[in-house]
């Protein structure tokens, strides 16, 4: 999974709207202004060709718009012989919209560069393009009230899918208007000029409006457009016969086919609100859902099953990092022979990143999705809040006209245009795999063998670090090692019982090393079993526990915590510890409370029984060797 190429880009304006252009998917056309009477940030359209992958690119082409209308607030693009035709949403001015003049729907055209090459983008001694007003129409019904028409725009603006075909500019479009109060619609039309014929007007309930909307072409002539307001979703069926310009049979009306459930009785929380949504095959709808109150983000796939209603069969949380989405993209890659093909998702966050994802549509046969898959996420994208997110159109290069059956395919992109209110213009560019070594292959951004090997080494990255953690932490809470051992292997631990903690010397450490020289130590200080202190100096059997002097100490003030000292010189300890009892001269009431602290502090077991305490010496005043340490410690 390599890094994409990042191209910036810049305006003098705040943009709103972005297209690719499908038969040149380098050019990107950017559009927005700083609206009606604003002085200083002009409203215009302005073209740029990417193709170059340079780290910046100059624009092409630009147009200026009327400063008393309103900026441009979306975009869709049809392709021309030498460019192409832009279809732009763009109020005129308060006065012509009171008089129920508001020309909304704009045509411009894009001539691209001649004799310019995708590798020569920046090339100054190439030609410049153009950019014109072509026609303007009004296509939305007129308004009833003064607030209406005021208020009232052009909020989206989208085209069926382009295809390579003898029917690739029979397209059909759709448009939504906002906050027109009461009175917010759906107009589709055929978008085969600058001045389209409507085909049909979908009026929506009081009080909402299209929040997005997406077309699908299934079958040459046969559309689905889908819609959602902020808690339902529609989709609208449409037979249309580009010859005689009129749609085939009667039209039916928008079918409601999901809406958001509602909360629990005893939850305050609210509902979702659907932002976006996207085709991803005849059967599957994407949809994006903002949490209430900027608490998350989620991913759903709404299947549906013809006259019912559908249902949500699969379900994905972004990143807690995301608590809101402004923007989604998604782009459909070429299918192979069985109609399996990969889909690449992204989402704009609120936080000014973007969450790239993936998933496998499995074919016609199958026709079912993969879960998602994460790809990448790119923060800090724009130095100000995002306004829109695109991807380019992808084809495969087998169905190019022209493309020779027998030559070989050069590298193909994926590219991802995103916009922001601070005039900026990112496009990472993905470079795209096949999906195998066999001729005309299917391309991918991600193959599940390489996600599989990534997820495999992130899995194995994290049971190592937790492993070595365990060692590491047994070493100091648990050296016996009964924390680990129900999870690591004997064979493990004994091969990593050499390695150290970070900043610990290597080797055994002598408690000699710790103390001042001239202060005689024990030959070890220890709060662990009796049974492994015995044995620790050279490994003597219990035979010759007798042999060391083995004083335990009982401190008052230190929460009548255990100290042990392990001594050779049995003689040394009688003059030193003149106070120290042996567990023979002990009375029952004396063994009774040493054997509830021994238990109590993990050094003795009843079951080990009282043998093993014999000739060991106890005594109620701290250890020598603590007395040296604290000395030390204050001085």
């Amino acid at each position: 999974m390599s890094a994409p190429t990042v191209t910036k880009a810049e305006t003098s304006y705040p943009i709103f709207a972005a297209t690719f252009a499908h038969n040149h998917p380098g050019c990107l056309v950017v559009a927005g202004g700083g609206g009606a009477g604003r002085s200083g940030v002009g409203n215009k359209i302005t073209a740029f060709d990417v193709s170059s992958r340079a780290p910046t690119v100059p624009s092409f082409a630009e147009v200026d718009l009327s400063r008393d209308e309103d900026s441009v607030t979306c975009l869709a693009n049809l392709a021309t012989k030498d460019g192409l035709m832009l279809y732009a949403g763009i109020n005129s001015s308060d006065e012509d919209r009171l008089k129920d003049k508001n020309e909304h729907f704009r045509a411009f055209q894009v001539a691209f560069p001649k004799n310019r090459r995708a590798s020569d983008a920046s090339s100054e001694k190439s030609q410049q393009g153009a950019l014109s007003f072509l026609s303007k129409t009004r296509l939305f019904k007129t308004l009833s009230t003064p607030s209406a028409k005021k208020e009232g725009y052009q909020r989206l603006v989208r085209l069926s899918p382009p295809k390579r075909s003898a029917s690739g500019n029979r397209r059909i479009g759709a448009i939504a208007s906002s906050l027109a109060a009461d009175e917010n619609e759906i107009v589709i039309f055929n978008a085969t000029s600058n001045l389209p014929d409507i085909i049909q007007r979908i009026a929506l309930s009081k009080g909402q409006e299209a929040n997005d909307l997406d077309i699908l072409e299934p079958e040459d002539g046969q559309f689905k457009i889908a819609y959602c307001t902020d808690y339902d979703v529609y989709i609208q069926e449409l037979d249309y016969d580009f010859g005689k310009k009129k749609p085939l049979g009667k039209l039916q009306s928008p079918e409601k086919k999901y809406a958001v459930p509602f909360p629990d009785v005893f939850e305050k929380k609210g509902r979702p609100k659907i932002r976006c949504l996207r085709w991803l095959s005849p059967s599957h709808l994407l949809l994006l859902a903002n949490l209430p109150n900027r608490t998350g983000v989620e991913l759903y796939i709404l299947r549906l099953y013809g006259d019912t209603m559908g249902s949500i069969t699969l379900r994905k949380r972004l990143s807690g990092h995301v608590k809101a989405a402004v923007d989604m993209d998604v782009a459909c890659l070429d299918p192979d022979s069985d109609g399996a093909y990969q889909i690449v998702i992204a989402v704009a966050g609120i936080d000014i990143s973007i969450s790239v994802l993936t998933m496998d549509f499995h074919g016609t046969n199958r026709n079912s999705l993969s879960r998602f898959h994460p790809y990448a996420t790119y923060y800090e994208v724009h130095p100000l809040q995002m306004t829109k997110l695109v991807f380019s159109p992808f084809f495969s290069p087998w169905t190019a006209p022209g493309a020779s059956p027998t030559k070989k395919a050069g590298p193909q992109y994926l590219r991802l245009a995103s916009t922001s209110l601070g005039n900026s213009i990112s496009i990472e560019t993905f470079t795209l795999q096949p999906a195998s070594s066999s001729p005309r292959s299917r391309y991918l951004l991600s193959s599940a063998g390489k996600r599989r090997l990534y997820k495999g080494a992130t899995y194995f990255a994290i049971a190592f670090v937790v492993i070595m953690v365990a060692i590491l932490v047994q070493s100091v809470w648990d050296p016996e090692g009964n924390m680990t051992k129900g999870l690591v292997s004997e064979d493990f631990r004994k091969a990593m019982s050499g390695i150290n903690a970070p900043g610990s010397r290597s080797g055994q450490v002598h408690v000699a090393d710790a103390v001042p020289e001239g202060v005689k130590a024990p030959v070890a200080q220890a709060s662990q079993r009796l049974r492994d202190l015995l044995h620790l100096p050279h490994g003597e059997s219990e035979a010759d526990t007798e042999k060391k002097a083995v004083v335990i100490h009982l401190d008052p003030d230190a929460d009548s915590s255990l100290s042990t000292e392990v001594h050779e010189d049995l003689d040394a300890i009688a003059e030193k510890h003149t106070e120290a009892k042996k567990w023979e001269e002990l009375s029952q009431a004396e063994r009774k409370r040493w054997k509830q602290k021994l238990t109590d502090a993990g050094m003795w077991a009843v079951d080990e029984g009282e043998g093993i305490l014999k000739g060991i010496f106890f005594s109620e005043v701290a250890g020598m060797v603590g007395a040296v340490a604290q000395g030390i410690i204050n001085g």
